[in-house]
This record gives structure tokens, sequence and C-alpha cells, in this order.
């Protein structure tokens, strides 16, 4: 524990600072793997330190929305009425409280008809689209992961909505004490095979030297995408989150 605080200290004075972000802690092992090379000309020895976990999203956000279209502006405007009863009443028996769903504001589009060539359209209206953006939160990510089905139920019954892609996150509280443990963790690792490699070769390590930490990544299971600036995935319920750490060592 010691040694841990005395390491914490060093990145702080070389200020490293821990990145925040978003997605729920799994019962799996932190992964640590280490990458050595070390730099006779400077007696010093260069560690890059990895560890990931992987997590489980605990808040999620669906966006959707209803739509209507007619001729009359009013009679648009009453259809658009009977699309949202129907929806409300969908998100009423899947258990949704009113709280969870925000409305937005209703959307009007004129549609103008065209020249008979249909190269340009003309001062008059042809009909009259409207529709309002929908978007509800919950802490139930599975419920809300099937709800893009459910409103293509509705979409059979005949009436228009649309659906967004169900974004998932992790409390960005939670995020940050995984980010520390993490990094502790990545840095213990690139320490011990530094001191390992140090010992084989008939060395010690002497003093810490340099410390760099990198962005953390936050992707699907099995992704390979990474970003310079960090990426953070929100299209999977499940994620692992993931940190890089270069330590250089002096060596004697």
């Amino acid at each position: 524990m010691a040694e841990n605080k005395n390491f914490s200290g060093i990145l702080s004075q070389l200020g490293l600072g821990v990145a925040l972000g978003v997605a729920t802690i799994a019962c799996t092992a932190i992964v640590a793997k280490t990458y050595v090379k070390v730099k006779e000309s400077q007696n010093s020895i260069q560690v890059k330190g990895y560890a990931e976990k992987r997590i489980t999203s605990e808040n999620a956000v669906w966006e959707g929305g209803i739509n209507a279209s007619n001729v009359d502006l009013i009679e648009a405007y009453k259809q658009l009425d009977q699309v949202k009863a129907r929806t409300l009443e969908l998100f009423k028996a899947e258990g949704y409280d009113p709280k969870q769903i925000k409305l937005g504001s209703i959307n009007r589009f004129e549609v103008r008809k065209k020249s008979p060539d249909g190269h340009y359209e003309l001062n008059e209206i042809e009909r009259y689209n409207v529709s309002q953006n929908i978007e509800i939160a919950s802490d139930d990510v599975q419920k809300l992961a099937s709800l893009p089905s459910k409103m293509n139920e509705l979409n059979l019954q005949g009436f228009d909505v649309t659906s967004g892609y169900v974004r998932f996150y992790y409390p960005s509280a939670k995020l940050d004490q995984l980010k520390v443990s993490l990094l502790a963790e990545a840095s213990k690792s690139a320490r011990e095979r530094a001191d390992q490699f140090a010992l084989n070769s008939g060395n010690q390590i002497s003093r810490l030297l340099n410390a760099r930490q990198g962005v953390f990544q936050v992707t699907a299971p099995n992704s390979s995408d990474i970003s310079d600036y960090g990426t953070y995935d929100t299209s999977s319920i499940e994620k692992v989150v993931k940190i890089v750490v270069t330590m250089t060592y002096g060596v004697e």
C-alpha cells in the first residue's frame, strides 16, 4: 500500500492526471501486460504497462420521434396527437415513468409542389409534415435496449414513428474510480517487470526518470478501435476500459 502511495505521489509531481469518462464493473480481473525496451546508451529501461477491465453499462438513453403528414395543417397536428397518444400508451405498458420521458418541441415542415418537370418548387404548399422528438433515460439498460423493436410494432400498426439507437453509459464517478485502479495496476505491473528485467541482467533499478500516461480507451469487447484523444463506445452494453503507461527508470 505504501509503495502505491509513493508511486502515486511521483505521478502527481510529474503532472499526470487521471482522465474522466463514462459505462459497470463486471466481476472480471484486471488484465495487465508490460513491454520493455532498454536504452543502453542512456543507462535506462523503458517499460510500457497495460491494464484493462470489462465493465457493464448502468445507464442508457434512447431517442426517437413521432411524425404525421397531411394536406391540412390542423389535420396534421391532430394526426400527430394520435400518434403521440399511442406511443405514450406503449411507454406506460412497458413500465416507463412519465418523468423518464422527455418530449421535444413540435417541428413543422412545408412540402411545396414541384414544377411539371420537377426541377424547381412552386409557391404552393402540397402538404405539411409535423414531427416531435422523444427521449427516454433509464437505468434498466436491458429493457431500454429492446425499445427500438417495440417502436417498430407501432409502425406495423400504421403509426409513423422513428427510433434511433440506444446509447449506453456508465456513471462518471464510478468510472473515475476504476480508472485510478487501472492506472495503479498498469504502473505496478510495469515496475515489477522492470525490476525483474534488471535483476536478470545483473543490474538494478535506481529511480524513476520519466512517466507518461496514455489516454483511456473505452471500447466494445474485442474491439481494436482507439484514438489519440481517447474513445468512448456507447453502442454496446458491455465495454472494456483500457490504459497504457510508459515508465522510464535509471539502471545501475
